[in-house]
C-alpha cells in the first residue's frame, strides 16, 4: 500500500524511519452528477468574486481569513518553512487505557510500517 505520511517514531533517544499505511480501503461506490434530460455530467466551475470569472487551478491559491474579513494569502514555501519540529516525529511519551480515548478519534485504522532496510530490523 501506498503511506500517506513520512516521519520517525521517537522512543527515548531511539529514532525509526516510518511511513503511515490506511489500514483499510473504502469500497464504496461513488456516484456521478448528471443532467436529467440527457445524461450530461454536471460539473463545478471556480468563480473569482472579485472579477466574476471563471478561473483554472493554476490560479487558486490558499488564504487564510483573518477575523475582520480579510484574506491573508498563503503559499506552500510559506508552509515549508513554518518551525515545527515535531512535523515529522511522532514521540512515545506515554501509553493510556483504550477506554480513555474517544471513540470519534477512532473513525480511521492506520497502521505503521518500517520505512528501509535499517528500521525493518
Amino acid at each position: 500500500m501506498r503511506s500517506i505520511w513520512n516521519g520517525a517514531i521517537s522512543f527515548g533517544l531511539v529514532s525509526i524511519p516510518i511511513k503511515l499505511v490506511n489500514a483499510t480501503e473504502s469500497h464504496s461506490i461513488s456516484f456521478r452528477q448528471i443532467h436529467t434530460e440527457d445524461g450530461g455530467r454536471i460539473r463545478y466551475r471556480k468563480f473569482c468574486e472579485l472579477e466574476d470569472r471563471e478561473v483554472s487551478g493554476a490560479e487558486i491559491g490558499k488564504g487564510y481569513e483573518d477575523a475582520d474579513g480579510s484574506i491573508i494569502p498563503i503559499s506552500d514555501e510559506d508552509l515549508a518553512h513554518l518551525p515545527i519540529p515535531t512535523a515529522k516525529t511522532i514521540e512515545i511519551v506515554a501509553f493510556v487505557p483504550g477506554d480513555r480515548i474517544d471513540p470519534l478519534q477512532m473513525d480511521a485504522a492506520y497502521y505503521l510500517a518500517a520505512s528501509g532496510g535499517p528500521a525493518a530490523k
